[in-house]
This record gives structure tokens, C-alpha cells and sequence, in this order.
């Protein structure tokens, strides 16, 4: 049966704190919904509208699931079960009697093998001290006679009255007896469990190497004490007229519990988990009590539920990413976007897992530039660039980070600066995308203060060294139309840096925009299409 169980229940309330948050991102796609006509051409509103359904939804979904998981998570949920070895002191013993006609044969002293077991079991008690005592009788099946209790009045009147016609189960089944035994034992008790059984060994269902092995599986050591002769001695059965010869399986006990505890070694304990002790040999009594004492420390199984916090937490986190990534997605850039999802799923390990410092800096630094905490990015940017002078890949992306901060900030001459020290680390074989950022940004800087020569030239260079820059293509085309206008101001005010927010454009201004946009856009798309009917194959 499948365990299932909440640690916190009371934090699955959470999970309502999702309801106003839906409302607000239903409200803000409503608003921008009714707005798209006004910044979108007539022709293309239909498409745009169902892009942005695609988008709002998808992320939206995904982030009521990464919400979810993260409330489950919190509320500890766990389910299914696992064993736990663990470390156990102390001491709770099952004693398992053997009560079968067997035990009546007098080849011990000149008493029964049940009179031995009763003055030995006597002779036990006292000195169990603190201990928990279960007791088990079995004959042709095993019943708990006795449960765990340190009440040892009752365990000694139950010794005393030990006999055969305590049951009524023919046979001698000292498997059933063990089975019942660990049964009797608590689940996840703080003490050490352990099994002792006082037989002769002589059973009609060879039923305890399995029941042997299944105590090895919980790791509870069981203690075999034989009583009677290996020479044979005859008995009475049942039926109280048929005489049947009946022997001491000494040596079958001790192939068995050396066989079990062999394997126990390999895998589970250094100890044996199964012994054979000879009652009538010295010490015998020594080796049970050993077993008690405080020193002792057994390791066992318990049965655990398997906490998915880890689990739960990490769908929540992919999720949350992936609502990012669905709300940026577009089926006409599909392709575009998914070689950037893969490239992002491949940086990001990278930077999460085995990343240096620096890198961890870089990646800081960039969450703070797009948090808008440019103080806290400038301080990351300018740590990771000190640490990375020696380091050609990284290096670069520092001091462009820092570059793009400095922009943000309107430190044009620092900015400048940055630029060209990342430019000149690069080289002329640096990534294309990485220059062509690098171009755009000294771009925007010199458009801004309103050097529209210069802004030109290095858009140009963007163009070149990343020709799916669109942005760069557009700020080229304003540049040779303002430097023709001479409106030094409001092209300065227009042109935008990488990863910076855009503002409200006047009508007048989103009506050139979106002329000079769409005149670029098709005269690009009309190249790359060319280009891309000329690399079919190598795609």
C-alpha cells in the first residue's frame, strides 16, 4: 500500500495566494490585448493576438504549476517508503519457544528438552535488566503468547506452563515461529531488536532458512540455542501412541546460520546476523546476554517515507524558467527560439554547477542589471573583471556587463571605455554575437551623444559581425535619417542599449518607427530567406 503523508498541512493554503495573481496577469493581458492595434499594422493585429494568447497562457500555466510544486514542497509532502539502516542501542528480545512434541524427549540431564529450556530461560531473566521481552510459541504455526513488555512476572508464568497442549497445530513449523516474532517487534523502535529461539531444531516444513533470510532483509540478528542429543532419542508423538526418534539438528542450525550470516557480511553487517549456540556448552548464556549489554550497538532497517521536497522543488524551478521562455516564444521564430532554449539549458549548468566565481559574479551581476539594482551589478561586473584578467573567455563579459551598466547610468565616457577593453580582448576572431553587441552598444553611446557619424559606423559593424541583430539594422536607418534631419536630440533620446527598458514614443515618432521598421524588416527577411534556401543542407 502506497504511504502518503503531509508534514505542514496548513501551507498547502498558499496555494490561494495564486488566485490575485491570476487576476492581475488576466487584467495586464486584457489591457495590452486592447492596446496591440495601435502599435501593430492592421494586417498583422490577428497574428499578434494570437501569439500573445499562446504567450500569456503558456507562461501563466507554468507558473501556477512552479507555484504549486513549491507549495507541495513546502508542505512536505512525502510518499512511498524506504529502509534506513540506522544505528540502535539497547535491547528488545522475542523469545521464541519451541513447543512441539519434539521438545518432550528427556536427553538433557535427565530432564525434557522443555524442562531444560525452563531453567535456562530461568536462569536468563534475571539478568535482563531494562530489556523489553516479546515471547512466541510454535508448534505447527506461530502465535505471539506474549507481547513486548519488561513485565517479566508474566513471561516467567508463561515459561512455567510451557507445554505441547498449549496449541493444537500438528507439526513442528519453527519458521512460522520466527515470522510471528518479527511481527511482534514495533516499527522504527529506538531500540535493538533481536530474536532468540530455544528448538531442537527438528521441524516438518523446513520453514526457517526462509523465515532466517527474511529477519537478515530487517537486519535483526537471530540467536539459534539447541537443546537435546544428536545421539536420538524416542518420543511419544502426537497422537499419543506412535514412538518416533527425534535428534538435536545441531549441525543443520549451524550450516544455516553460517551460510545467512556469510551473506549478511557482504552486504549488510560485520557480525553475523544468524548464530548457533549449543545450550549445554560453556558460555552459552554469555553469548545471549553480550547481545544486551550498553556497548552493543546493532544496525538496522526501518522503513521510512521518501521525502519529495528535492523533486517538487526542481519542477518548480523549471517551470518558472520555462514560463519565461513560452512567454518569449513565437511560431514564426520557433527555430530561432529553440536553438536559444537549447543553448540556454546547456550555459546553465555551467554556470550552476561546476561555474568559478567569477562566472557566478557575471551571472549575478546580470540578474541585478535586469532587476534595475545597478549599484550591486556594478560592484559584481567590477569584482568579476578583476578576477578574470588572466581568463581570455570570461574576461570579456565582464567588462561588457560593466559597459552596459555604466550605460544605464549614463557614464558614456566609462562605457565607452569598457567597450573598446572588451573589443581589444576579443580580437578580430571573437564571437560574432559577442562584437556585435559590443559594436551596438559604442553605437547607441555615440548616437546619445549625438556623434551620429560615428553611431553610423560602429551600427554598421554590428550589422556585419551579427546580421540577425535587428535592432542595429533599425538604428542604422535613424541614424542616416536623423543626421539628415540634424534632430541630434531626439535621436539621442530614441536609440536604446542592450537589455535596457524602451519608453512611450510620441504618435509621431511611432508612425516613422514603424515606416522605416517595416520597410527594413522586408528588405532583410527578403536577404535572409535567400540565404537560407542556400544553406538548406548544411541546416
Amino acid at each position: 500500500m502506497l504511504s502518503f503523508s503531509i508534514e505542514r498541512p496548513y501551507a498547502l493554503l498558499f496555494m490561494l495566494c495564486f488566485v490575485p495573481v491570476i487576476a492581475v496577469m488576466v487584467f495586464k493581458y486584457v489591457r495590452l490585448s486592447r492596446a496591440l492595434p495601435s502599435f501593430c499594422p492592421e494586417d498583422g493585429v490577428v497574428s499578434g493576438r494570437r501569439a500573445l494568447r499562446h504567450s500569456f497562457f503558456s507562461s501563466l500555466f507554468l507558473r501556477f504549476v512552479a507555484w504549486v510544486a513549491g507549495c507541495l514542497a513546502l508542505a512536505g509532502i512525502s510518499w512511498g517508503t524506504k529502509q534506513v539502516p540506522v544505528q540502535k542501542s539497547g535491547g528488545a528480545v522475542c523469545l521464541v519457544f519451541d513447543i512441539s512434541y519434539s521438545m518432550n524427549a528427556a536427553d538433557v540431564r535427565g530432564m525434557s528438552r522443555l524442562d531444560a529450556v525452563r531453567k535456562y530461560v530461568g536462569a536468563l531473566l534475571p539478568r535482563m535488566d531494562g530489556v523489553s521481552v516479546s515471547a512466541v510459541i510454535a508448534k505447527g504455526d506461530g502465535f505471539v503468547a506474549l507481547p513486548l513488555t519488561e513485565d517479566f512476572a508474566a513471561v516467567y508464568s508463561l515459561v512455567d506452563s510451557l507445554s505441547p497442549h498449549l496449541m493444537t497445530a500438528s507439526g513442528s513449523s519453527i519458521g512460522r515461529g520466527i515470522e510471528c516474532a518479527l511481527s511482534s517487534f514495533p516499527r522504527n523502535m529506538a531500540q535493538a531488536n533481536m530474536i532468540w529461539v530455544f528448538t531442537d531444531g527438528d521441524e516438518t516444513d523446513d520453514s526457517m532458512y526462509p523465515a532466517l533470510v527474511d529477519a537478515g532483509r530487517f537486519r535483526i540478528p537471530v540467536t539459534l540455542v539447541g537443546f537435546g542429543s544428536e545421539d536420538g532419542t524416542r518420543v511419544i508423538a502426537g497422537d499419543g501412541k506412535t514412538e518416533v526418534v527425534t535428534y538435536l539438528m545441531a549441525s543443520r542450525m549451524r550450516s544455516i546460520a553460517e551460510e545467512i550470516s556469510k551473506e549478511a557480511r557482504k552486504s549488510f553487517h560485520s557480525q553475523g546476523l544468524v548464530r548457533y549456540v549449543d545450550a549445554d556448552s560453556k558460555g552459552s548464556a554469555t553469548v545471549l546476554l553480550d547481545q544486551l549489554s550498553p556497548s552493543s550497538e546493532l544496525c538496522a532497517l526501518e522503513f521510512r517515507p521518501v521525502e519529495r521536497h528535492v523533486l517538487l522543488i526542481f519542477v518548480s524551478l523549471i517551470s518558472f524558467v520555462l514560463s519565461f521562455v513560452m512567454g518569449e516564444l513565437d511560431v514564426a521564430g520557433l527555430r530561432r527560439k529553440a536553438r536559444a532554449s537549447v543553448s540556454m539549458v546547456a550555459v546553465l549548468p555551467f554556470f550552476l554547477s561546476s561555474c568559478s566565481d567569477a562566472r557566478s559574479l557575471i551571472l549575478e551581476g546580470s540578474w541585478f542589471h535586469y532587476s534595475g539594482k545597478f549599484r550591486e551589478a556594478t560592484a559584481d561586473f567590477l569584482t568579476a573583471a578583476m578576477e578574470t584578467e588572466k581568463d581570455d573567455a570570461s574576461h570579456p563579459y565582464a567588462l561588457f556587463g560593466l559597459a552596459s551598466t555604466y550605460i544605464s547610468l549614463e557614464e558614456y565616457d566609462a562605457a565607452l571605455e569598457k567597450l573598446d577593453d572588451a573589443l581589444e580582448q576579443i580580437g578580430s576572431d571573437g564571437e560574432g554575437k559577442l562584437r556585435g553587441a559590443i559594436f551596438y552598444n559604442e553605437g547607441v553611446v555615440l548616437g546619445r551623444k549625438g556623434e551620429f557619424d560615428s553611431a553610423r559606423e560602429m551600427f554598421k559593424k554590428s550589422v556585419v559581425a551579427d546580421p540577425t541583430n535587428m535592432d542595429a539594422r533599425i538604428n542604422l536607418e535613424l541614424c542616416i535619417r536623423r543626421e539628415s534631419l540634424n534632430n541630434t536630440r531626439s535621436g539621442a533620446s530614441e536609440m536604446k542599449g542592450v537589455s535596457e527598458s524602451r519608453g512611450e514614443p510620441s504618435p509621431l515618432e511611432r508612425s516613422l518607427f514603424n515606416l522605416i521598421r517595416e520597410g527594413e524588416q522586408n528588405r532583410w527577411k527578403k536577404m535572409e530567406s535567400k540565404e537560407a534556401d542556400d544553406g538548406g543542407i548544411d541546416y
